[in-house]
């Protein structure tokens, strides 16, 4: 038998199980202070062989967390610097063709009211006086009708334009607008003369009085089947009553009459409206005066000409067909709101002459003081922009827009504001302009007199100065008041230096063979990070789109 050593026989085994039971009972030992185990940039630095001790490599870790953090900073202040330098160019206004910030153009729709179109609803009709009267190779027919003029008055008839024009083909008409010479009339008289082929025709056209919750007028009911040989000719007469001492004021006048020349005599200043709404399908109008708040003239393939005074709005429209207008704008800020001018045609000219009025005190006021749009395309356009005599300084806005053909804007003196002179494929100039002088915008002289080479140098030389600030060009325009000091008080150089500060300047922002832009006035030029004033001023100035693709485009510089 073989016995292991270390083991005696005799030991109880119960016991020994016991003794090993009780000794798994963990037991609690004195704490030992241990260091603390290094982080990992440490453990790695630790395994690779290096020449470092670990304080070392403690400074090491701390420079990498410093330059961190300072990047960190370096990104905050980045980011704060570009806010405050970047929203101000974003947030301020872009002078350069910033339409949005306007009121939008009047709706080129015109709005015929509410006239009814039934001949059941017609208070009297074919009220003839005279009728199958033999004038010549036609028949004649007479009628008149009063009108009050407490509400709308409107002449309207159910003739339409179809796409051939055969069926105007068998209309034309005359309409002659004028004031009474009676000022005991207390309504409007409307005088129809109707020419007829037959009596048979007469009695199928139905000339009524119309009568509504808004007003009255004349309705011409005629026939939709008409023969080849069938034509019908109206004489309208309309006879507008008018006050004895005072302007008789009338509401609405509405004319809708399709293949009819209009023409209208001088109403104002006996009669004016708050509204007027004149034209129709190859109806031309003619108006040697008429005033009021809002007009809208809207005619196709005929031409419209007058004379126009309006405070609110004014809308010519026409296609294929001259217009040609004498235009007066008031704007006396009751409304808050600009005075609108919206000009188009289109493979014809467009001449307008605008006379700006603003009285001198608008207080509280902000803003474009008019909003003018004229368009052509193919045929040249010229509109002229003038202050009244009487007038302040008026802010405007201008877009002249033409294709194919010459574009001109002309502004007084007293015009101030930047201007951009935009063209495709041809010549932008600015031209200042003095007397029979013409100086385009490199300082460069056209004079019609018959003056010799040396005068005209030495007059660009006295009248003009030009030197560069800011990068950008900047030049005096001669004026009448520079002018006559300098010439009186020659001998004193401070004089003359007051004079030119306080001279009317132009101020180039882009100069190039098909773009020009800048701005003109008397300096300082309004900056809108001059101040709450200087702000305003900023907003206030007025501005010049001046645009055509393939002619030229020139804005003139009146002296």
């Amino acid at each position: 038998m073989i016995l292991l050593d270390g083991i005696d026989k005799h030991d109880d085994p119960q016991s020994s199980k016991l003794v090993a039971e009780s000794s798994s009972v963990p037991v609690a030992r004195a704490h030992t202070p241990t260091p603390s185990l290094p982080d990992y940039e440490a453990s790695q630095a630790q395994l690779k062989p290096t020449t470092q001790s670990f304080p070392e490599i403690q400074k090491q870790r701390t420079r990498r967390r410093r330059c961190r953090k300072y990047t960190l900073y370096a990104l905050v202040v980045y980011f704060v610097i570009s806010i405050a330098v970047g929203v101000p160019f974003i947030v301020m206004p872009n002078p350069y063709g910033s339409w949005d910030d306007v009121t939008s153009i009047p709706p080129r729709s015109v709005t015929l009211g509410d006239p009814p179109l039934r001949l059941s609803s017609a208070k009297s009709c074919n009220a003839w006086g005279a009728t199958d009267i033999p004038d010549g190779s036609l028949l004649r027919s007479e009628l008149e009708y009063h009108v009050p003029v407490n509400g709308s008055l409107f002449l309207n008839t159910n003739i339409t334009y179809s796409g051939n024009g055969t069926y105007l083909n068998h209309f034309s008409g005359q309409l002659l607008v004028d004031v009474n010479d009676d000022d005991s009339a207390p309504d409007a008289i409307v005088h129809v003369t109707m020419h007829h082929t037959t009596t048979r025709l007469r009695e199928a056209t139905n000339v009524c009085l119309m009568q509504t919750g808004q007003g009255g007028g004349l309705y011409l009911f005629t026939p939709q089947q008409l023969n080849l040989t069938d034509a019908l000719t109206f004489n309208i007469t309309l006879l507008l009553p008018r006050n004895n001492t005072s302007t008789r004021l009338i509401p609405q006048l509405l004319c809708h009459l399709p293949h009819f020349q209009q023409t209208y005599r001088q109403l104002d200043p006996q009669v004016i409206f708050d509204s007027v709404v004149l034209g129709g399908a190859m109806s031309g109008v003619a108006i040697e005066s008429i005033q009021a708040s809002q007009a809208v003239v809207k005619a196709s393939s005929a031409e419209i000409r007058g004379k126009f005074t309006v405070d609110s709005s004014l809308s010519l429209e026409t296609v294929s067909a001259p217009i040609n207008a004498d235009i007066r704008l008031f704007n006396n800020g009751t409304t808050m709101s600009p005075t609108f001018l919206h000009l188009t045609t289109g493979n014809s000219g467009l001449s307008a002459n605008v006379t700006m009025f603003v009285p001198p005190v608008m207080k509280g006021y902000h803003g474009p003081h008019f909003v003018t749009h004229a368009e052509t395309f193919n045929a040249p356009l010229s509109v002229s922009l003038m202050h009244d005599d009487a007038s302040a300084p008026a802010a405007v806005r201008m877009r002249a827009v033409n294709n194919l053909g010459n574009t001109r804007v002309s502004v007084d003196s007293r015009y101030e504001g930047t201007f951009d002179v935009n063209t495709m494929f041809a010549q932008a100039d600015v031209l200042a302009m003095n007397g029979a002088e013409v100086r385009d915008d490199r300082g460069n002289s056209e004079s019609n007199a018959n003056d010799d080479d040396d005068d005209n140098d030495s007059n660009s030389n006295s009248t003009q100065q030009a030197y560069a600030t800011n990068d950008k060009v900047r030049m005096f325009l001669p004026t009448f008041s520079a002018s006559t000091v300098a010439v009186s008080d020659a001998s004193s150089s401070s004089s003359s230096t007051t004079v030119s500060n306080a001279s009317r300047c132009l101020e180039y922002d882009l100069i190039s063979s098909s773009e020009i832009r800048g701005w003109v006035g008397q300096p300082p030029r309004p900056s809108p990070t001059s101040g709450l004033a200087a702000f305003e001023a900023y907003n206030d100035m007025g501005h010049l789109d001046i645009i055509s693709s393939l002619s030229g485009a020139q804005l003139v510089l009146l002296t």
